[in-house]
């Protein structure tokens, strides 16, 4: 008995949709395998197998002739919906503003403000990094734990003042010459993928990103509108 079903050709249809967005998107050459060039990509990590599963479902339909024109493999509704969920995956790819602590959430300071209150803060709120902010919302340094630690050791003393300012310390925030941590300034379009790709190189050269600064023009000269942590990655 022959099962005649329309779904393989929707399915067909759906995979080549696929096809052509992961190419266009992710701009894989016509001669790249789209699994192999996915599954090399964290985000696709977890959807592996569905997307060697509808290859092979595409390679066998594409590959096998029809019978008196009609396909005579059934194809159910959840073979449709596989290849649904990669195309809306590769669709929705999210952009930084996606996933962003947007800057009026940020714990930020200025450099006229006191370090010990800074310091509490971040205590009672696990804050690993604070940007400091000029009068026109522009990052001028981090304070984080090393900064503490580099001021103590240069200055050869052994606790903060209760008056100390940011101001006070400012070689030690700046954004420069970090031994083993950089910081980079992104705009909020930047799709998330690709930042992660920044903080791999990073890793590779030997260094971390302690957090990425989305400005207006996604430069360091311009106001901030959000930051992102390496958390806020792995959550994404």
């Amino acid at each position: 008995m022959i099962i005649i079903n329309q779904n393989a050709d929707i399915f067909i249809e759906k995979y080549k949709k696929f096809e052509n967005l992961a190419r266009t998107v992710y701009k894989i050459d016509d001669a790249e395998s789209i699994p192999y060039e996915l599954c090399k990509q964290k985000r696709f990590r977890n959807h592996e197998a569905t997307i060697k599963y509808c290859q092979n479902i595409r390679n066998f339909l594409q590959h096998n002739p029809k019978y008196n024109g009609e396909n005579i493999v059934y194809l159910n509704d959840p073979a449709i919906d596989m290849v649904d969920e990669l195309i809306k995956i590769v669709e929705n790819r999210p952009k930084c503003k996606d996933i962003a602590i947007l800057d009026k959430n940020v714990y930020k300071r200025t450099k006229t403000d006191r370090v010990k209150e800074a310091m509490s803060a971040m205590r009672a709120n696990v804050y690993t990094h604070v940007p400091i902010v000029n009068s026109d919302n522009i990052v001028e340094g981090v304070f984080d734990e090393n900064s503490v630690f580099n001021y103590l050791a240069a200055e050869e003393i052994a606790c903060i003042d209760d008056d100390l300012t940011f101001e006070q310390m400012k070689d030690y925030i700046s954004l420069n010459n970090r031994e083993m941590e950089e910081f980079i300034f992104v705009k909020a379009s930047l799709y998330v993928d690709d930042l992660e790709k920044k903080f791999e190189e990073a890793t590779d050269k030997g260094k971390r990103i302690g957090m990425a600064f989305i400005t207006v023009s996604g430069k360091a000269d311009s106001p901030l509108v959000g930051i992102i942590t390496p958390w806020d990655i792995l959550g994404a």
